[in-house]
């Protein structure tokens, strides 16, 4: 899988050098312009604006592979396979890959292969700090104060002030337990599964 999106990164380097703050700033505005699965097509166009390339390759049967960080030919390079299809779960993943990027955790040879599901590699010192950079690019002004029961009223106000893709809010409540992962906050969720083949 790592190998197939080091060739696809070949094929279409970044337009422009590698500017660490650009990635940062894009970062910093994912979770906000992000609001529906289609927003997805134009971000390999933003990343590579940044002088990063973006790159698509289908998870491998029985793959646990969410994505992936790595230098190639001098350059950033992001893998995403799509595992879980769920738009805030591949944001996620997206924003723990720029993270990894940006605390120089990757480079020439070193890179990073993520299954997010993995509860050991999560424990790491070095995984709950880019998680955390994760969240903060997410709230950025902190953590909402969530009421002790939380309706679909509250979820949709929330999201709305905070400028988050409802589905983003509700992922981040599941990941901290507050939320069922079965709840049907979460039906019908926006997928991303039509969006990311479709990037060159």
């Amino acid at each position: 899988w790592v190998a197939c999106v080091r060739r696809r990164a070949r094929k279409r380097p970044p337009t422009r050098m590698y500017s660490p703050e650009e990635l940062a700033k894009l970062a910093g505005s994912l979770s906000r312009s992000v609001q529906r699965a289609e927003d997805f097509a134009t971000l390999p166009d933003q990343f590579s604006d940044a002088g990063v390339r973006l790159v698509y390759v289908e998870s491998l049967p029985g793959a646990k592979i969410d994505g992936c960080a790595m230098f190639v030919d001098g350059h950033p390079v992001i893998g995403l396979s799509g595992r879980g299809k769920r738009l805030d779960k591949v944001l996620f993943t997206l924003l723990h890959e720029i993270a990894h990027i940006l605390r120089g955790h990757v480079g020439a040879d070193r890179l990073i292969v993520e299954d997010l599901d993995d509860g050991h590699a999560q424990e790491s010192v070095r995984e709950i700090e880019v998680n955390d950079d994760a969240v903060d690019w997410i709230f950025p002004t902190g953590y909402p104060l969530i009421p002790p029961r939380i309706s679909a009223p509250w979820v949709d106000q929330t999201a709305a002030e905070l400028g988050l893709a409802r589905i983003v809010l509700i992922g981040q409540l599941q990941k901290r337990g507050r939320l069922d992962w079965r709840t049907t906050l979460a039906k019908n969720a926006p997928s991303v599964s039509e969006v990311l083949p479709l990037w060159k």
